[in-house]
C-alpha cells in the first residue's frame, strides 16, 4: 500500500504537534498497523499556515497527488491538521472516497473502514470548527475593544504616523505618533489635490512628469494616492466629521458622543478592511466603527472634508454612454498590462482603441505598443472562436497543455526495463539457493537488493506515466466540451448584448495578450 501523511502548524514550534513529530508518529504507526504493507510513505506539510482554509501548497500536492490514484491511505496526527472547515473537510473526505483512499487520524482513532469512525470523523470535525470561530470571535472582539477606546490594533502605522508604545492604567497599549516629516509629506500632498483642482489622474501624471516618488523611491500609483487623501486618521475630530461619518452610515461609538468630538484628538475607524483567502477586502461603511482616537492629528477638518467633498462630486453615472469592446478587461499588452478602451470622436462617429495603460501613464519608454483598432482584435479573436466551431479539433491549438503526449512507447519502455530487474532477481535468487552457505551468498543478496532497488524505481516512473495518461484523457474530455460550448456560444452570439458578449469573453478566455502582430489566446 502506498501511505501518505500530511502535517500543518500555524504557528512554528518544537513540541510535540510539530509537523516533524507528526510525521514521525505517523510513520510509526504505519510501520506497526500495516506492518509489511507499506510499500511508499510520502510526507506532505505546510508550516505556518491557518486550516481555516483549503489555499495549502502542501494539501493541494497531496489531493492532486491523490487524484492521480498515488495514494492508497492517508494517516493524519489529528482532524483538524487537514481543516479546521466542517464544509472544506467533507470536500477533502468526498475526494478521499472517490478514490478510495483509506482515512485514519491517530489522536481521535478514527479509522474509515468501520462506520463509527466515518462518524466520529465528522463529528470531531465540527467541533474542530467550533473552536476555530470561537477563537475567531474571541479576538475580534478583544481588538474592537481596544478601538472602542481610540488604541492602535495592530499592523503597520499608517502614513504620517509611527506606532508608539504607552502604558494606561497599568497596562500596555499602541497608538499612533505623528512622524513630522511623513506628516508634513501627507500635508502636502492634500494641499496640492485641493489647491491644484487635480482628479486623481491628473495628480498621478503631474507627479510623474516632476519626478516626486514614494518614500521607496517609485512613482505614485492612482490608489496610493487615494489612499493618502481617504485616509481617516490624520483627520482632526470635530463634530463636521462625526457628521460626515454618521452620513455614511458608519457605526458611531456610544463612547465618543459628537459632543466630545472637538478638534484635539484623531479619528479611530476599526473594520475599514477584511481579510480573506490572504485577500484585504474592503468592507462597506456600515461594517465600520468609528471612535475617537488616543492619537493627535495632523490635517485640519475642513480640508480633509473637502477633499472627500471632491470625490462625491468626481462620482459619475455608470450607465455604458458607448457600446462595450469585446474583449474589454480581457486583452493584454505584450508587457503584461491590462489594456484600456480609448476612444477618440470623429466626424463618422466613435473610433475606439485599445491602449496599454503602463504606457499612458509612464510614457513610451515603460511601453512602446502603439493604440490597435479595437474592431480588429475583436475580430481576430471572433475568427479564432469560428474555427473553433468548424473544426472543434482546433481548440488544442488555444487549450494549455491539452495535445497529449505519446505515451504508450515510454510505458512499453519501462514495462520492458521492469520485466528484464524480475528476471534478473529471479535468476539471482535461484542462483542464491544453489550458493547458500557459501562466501559468494553475500554478493548475490547484495546484487538482489540493488535490482530491487533499481525495479523499484522503473515502478514509480511507470506510475507517474499512467498518471499522466489519466491527466491527459480529463484534459481532451475537458477540452472537447470546451470546443462544443464554443460552437453553442458562437450560434447564438449575436442574440447577446454588447455587455453579455464580453462577459462571456471573460468567462471562456483564460489568458489573452496582443503582441503587435498576433493576438495570443488561451481557453
Amino acid at each position: 500500500m502506498k501511505f501518505a501523511t500530511y502535517g500543518r502548524k500555524s504557528v512554528y514550534s518544537d513540541n510535540s504537534d510539530s509537523v516533524d513529530n507528526q510525521e514521525r508518529m505517523c510513520r510509526e504507526y504505519a510501520d506497526f498497523r500495516f506492518k509489511d504493507q507499506v510499500e511508499s510513505f510520502e510526507a506532505y506539510s505546510d508550516e505556518g499556515l491557518s486550516g481555516a482554509n483549503t489555499d495549502r501548497p502542501g494539501l493541494k500536492r497531496l489531493l492532486s497527488d491523490v487524484e492521480d490514484g498515488r495514494i492508497d491511505a492517508l494517516i493524519v496526527y489529528q482532524l483538524d491538521r487537514l481543516s479546521r472547515d466542517v464544509k472544506d473537510f467533507a470536500n477533502i473526505y468526498d475526494k478521499l472516497a472517490e478514490k478510495g483512499v483509506m482515512f485514519i487520524s491517530l489522536k481521535e482513532s478514527i479509522d474509515t473502514n468501520t462506520p463509527i469512525g466515518k462518524a466520529m470523523m465528522f463529528i470531531t470535525a465540527t467541533f474542530a470548527q467550533m473552536e476555530r470561530e470561537t477563537i475567531a470571535a474571541r479576538v475580534a472582539d478583544n481588538l474592537s475593544g481596544l478601538a472602542r477606546k481610540g488604541f492602535w490594533t495592530g499592523g503597520k502605522a499608517p502614513q504620517g504616523y509611527v506606532l508608539e508604545r504607552i502604558e494606561v492604567n497599568g497596562k500596555k497599549h499602541v497608538t499612533l505618533a505623528v512622524d513630522p516629516e511623513a506628516g508634513a509629506r501627507c500635508t502636502w500632498i492634500f494641499n496640492t489635490f485641493l489647491d491644484n483642482n487635480y482628479t486623481i489622474g491628473h495628480m498621478q501624471t503631474e507627479f510623474r512628469k516632476q519626478g516626486i516618488q514614494t518614500e521607496r523611491g517609485c512613482f505614485f500609483s492612482a490608489s496610493q494616492i487615494y489612499q493618502f487623501l481617504t485616509m481617516p486618521y490624520c483627520v482632526e475630530a470635530t463634530a463636521e466629521v462625526y457628521d460626515y461619518f454618521s452620513g455614511k452610515g458608519c457605526r458611531m461609538e456610544a463612547g465618543s458622543p459628537r459632543e466630545k468630538w472637538d478638534g484635539t484628538r484623531g479619528v479611530m475607524v476599526y473594520g475599514r478592511t477584511n481579510q480573506k483567502n490572504r485577500r484585504i477586502i474592503r468592507q462597506p461603511p456600515d461594517q465600520w466603527i468609528v471612535c475617537l482616537g488616543y492619537h493627535k492629528p495632523f490635517i485640519p477638518a475642513e480640508r480633509w472634508l473637502a477633499v472627500q467633498e471632491r470625490f462625491q462630486q468626481n462620482t459619475f453615472n455608470k450607465t455604458m454612454k458607448y457600446d462595450v469592446p469585446l474583449l474589454k478587461g480581457v486583452v493584454r499588452c505584450k508587457c503584461g498590462c491590462l489594456m484600456s478602451v480609448a476612444r477618440k470622436k470623429l466626424k463618422s462617429g466613435i473610433l475606439s482603441h485599445y491602449a496599454c495603460r503602463k504606457r499612458n501613464q509612464q510614457g513610451i519608454e515603460a511601453c512602446d505598443m502603439r493604440y490597435v483598432k479595437c474592431a480588429d482584435l475583436d475580430k481576430m479573436a471572433l475568427d479564432i472562436f469560428g474555427r473553433i466551431e468548424a473544426d472543434p479539433s482546433v481548440i488544442f491549438e488555444y487549450v494549455k497543455d491539452a495535445k497529449p503526449q505519446d505515451h504508450d512507447q515510454i510505458l512499453r519502455n519501462l514495462e520492458t526495463q521492469a520485466n528484464h530487474y524480475r528476471a534478473k532477481i529471479e535468476r539471482l535468487s535461484d542462483a542464491l539457493s544453489d550458493a547458500e552457505g557459501s562466501t559468494a551468498a553475500k554478493y548475490i543478496i547484495a546484487q538482489i537488493e540493488k535490482e530491487d532497488l533499481n525495479l523499484e524505481a522503473v515502478r514509480r516512473e511507470i506510475d507517474i506515466v499512467k498518471s499522466n495518461m489519466r491527466k491527459d484523457q480529463n484534459t481532451i474530455k475537458t477540452a472537447e466540451d470546451r470546443a462544443a460550448e464554443i460552437a453553442r456560444l458562437m450560434q447564438g452570439l449575436d442574440g447577446f448584448s454588447d455587455i453579455e458578449k464580453n462577459k462571456i469573453m471573460q468567462e471562456v478566455v483564460q489568458e489573452c495578450k496582443w503582441d503587435g502582430n498576433m493576438l495570443v489566446l488561451r481557453l
